[in-house]
């Protein structure tokens, strides 16, 4: 039979586990939303800046990820996207 204690320990690693799950899959999301965009662009132009690659890669909204990635399958140019 486990203590009380030993319960609320369990309990804790239970969440600090599901919390680390949770945030890993998230920024799974976020890098792999930030490579699309890369390909999008290169596909799309040709090559991408390193400007732009910077920007992109301090971007960790999702949303605003996937905005970027409808606006560059959208664009006629570089010029087009607005970050």
């Amino acid at each position: 039979m486990m203590t009380l204690t030993e319960k609320w320990k369990m309990e804790g690693l239970k969440k600090g586990i599901e919390q680390g799950l949770q945030q890993g899959l998230q920024q799974g999301l976020v890098e792999g939303l930030r490579q699309s965009i890369f390909d999008a662009v290169e596909l799309k132009f040709g090559y991408v800046e390193d400007a732009l690659k910077e920007k992109i890669s301090r971007i960790s909204d999702v949303d605003l990820l996937k905005e970027i990635h409808r606006k560059i399958i959208l664009a006629k140019s570089l010029n087009d996207i607005i970050i």
